[in-house]
């Protein structure tokens, strides 16, 4: 037993109870540093005043049930008060910290049991005893942090003498744990709350960046190259008709790779919404090839498509993007003279738009994995230089408009990357 009779046992008690006892005034000064730390490792739980929550009102509810007992209370113990963050059996939600049965519990290193409080001189003056409230039992463990600050305790109270057997007090130690472990994951859901909003708050921030402090200068250089590249005739020196031709690549490749990282961004925060409207690819894919070619030293490019195609439904940036991607990795890796091939067909109630090279092609166990983010394969790495978010991307958006796309291996050699959309049905 814990205790028996009318005063019970007196609990060891810890450090800063046995300073004051001494009236030693360094001790003393320590002792109050610690109730310091103390108070600050409660606030950082950010349980105070918060709303009942059902987690905590379950243990008490339990607790009444397992002690038999009218009262069962999950306490804290702030600087002036003892406010309850759970309390079965009773309607008020703080009292006074001193003197306070609860108060002088965190103060000790294990239970504290007053069996008879009638009888008891550490709780003679409490108010709770001595009111007309007439409580004579309690037993609380103290809610004990990974660090070793004690908060508040698991109590239980009742209005008559009692005494708890060890496997009573230990079973109260168990609630005591459960209510911690609350606590804890109670924090760290917090805290992950907070990175997933400060998470956003910096995606936003880098959107916001990409979108307007790199993609508007971005656009205006790539224009500015391209004009000087139209305009480099014979009177150009031979340093710029060397360096304008790379200046204008360079701004096109880093214009892509901004849009790339738009994409990125907007997927991984779910919001790459496609538009469902007609999407005519004989419209649109003749002059993406064009340009691609003129940026790529007019290198060739053959386009088949019937006249009689379909339309598609999709987004036209969304499949503009797509293909500019897929022509520009048909270039790049391809020989300088070799003919990219740019086709679409029906194909099963769907439009396939197929990009042939005849460049270092792909083993078969890479087929899959070049469309996950940030993948190249070693012969595409020694080869070019990319960041490897290009057909992550590619599918991305090819997802987001109800088709699919893949890879496979082209006759003679080379790769063909191969999407279908949809056909739009009025």
């Amino acid at each position: 037993m814990v205790g028996s009779g009318s005063g019970g046992s007196t609990p060891h008690v810890a450090g800063p109870r046995r300073a004051l006892d001494r009236g030693d005034l360094t001790v003393t000064m320590d002792a109050a540093a610690h109730e310091t730390e103390r108070l600050a490792a409660l606030r950082r739980y950010d349980i105070l005043d918060t709303p009942p929550e059902g987690a905590f009102d379950r243990v008490t509810a339990l607790a009444a049930d397992l002690f038999h007992v009218p009262i069962a209370i999950v306490s804290l113990v702030d600087e002036d008060r003892i406010w309850f963050k759970s309390h079965h059996g009773l309607e008020t939600t703080e009292i006074d910290r001193a003197p306070g049965l609860c108060a002088s519990a965190i103060l000790h290193d294990g239970p504290w049991v007053v069996n008879d409080a009638r009888h008891d001189p550490r709780s003679l003056a409490n108010p709770l005893v001595a009111s007309a409230f007439g409580l004579q039992f309690y037993a609380g463990v103290p809610l004990r942090t990974h660090d070793g600050y004690q908060l508040g305790t698991m109590c239980i109270l009742d209005f008559e003498p009692r005494a708890l057997s060890d496997e009573e007090v230990s079973r109260l130690g168990q609630l005591a744990a459960m209510v911690m472990g609350e606590m804890e994951l109670r924090m760290a859901s917090r805290r992950a709350a907070g990175e997933v909003r400060e998470r956003e708050t910096l995606t936003d921030a880098f959107v916001g960046m990409l979108s307007h402090e790199l993609r508007t200068p971005i656009t205006t250089i790539v224009a500015a190259a391209h004009l000087l590249a139209a305009e480099l005739d014979d009177r150009a020196s031979e340093r710029s008709r060397e360096l304008i031709p790379d200046i204008a690549a360079e701004a096109d490749r880093l214009m892509r790779l901004i849009e790339d990282l738009l994409v990125l961004t907007r997927a991984e925060r779910g919001s790459l919404d496609a538009e469902t409207v007609p999407v005519l690819l004989q419209r649109i894919l003749p002059p993406l090839a064009t340009e691609a070619s003129k940026r790529a030293s007019c290198r060739p490019i053959r386009l088949e498509l019937p006249a009689d195609l379909p339309p598609v439904t999709g987004d036209q940036i969304f499949v503009e993007q797509v293909v500019t991607n897929l022509i520009s990795n048909a270039l790049k890796y391809s020989g300088p003279e070799m003919m990219v091939d740019v086709s679409a067909a029906v194909a099963d109630e769907e439009v396939e738009v197929r990009v042939r090279d005849r460049g270092i092609g792909l083993d078969a166990s890479d087929r899959e994995r070049v469309f996950d983010l940030l993948v190249r394969t070693d012969a595409a790495t020694s080869m070019a230089q990319g960041a490897g978010i290009g057909l992550y991307v590619c599918r991305r958006l090819v997802t987001a408009m109800a088709g699919r796309i893949w890879v496979e291996a082209a006759e003679g050699g080379g790769s063909v990357f191969a999407f279908r959309l949809p056909i739009e049905r009025e």
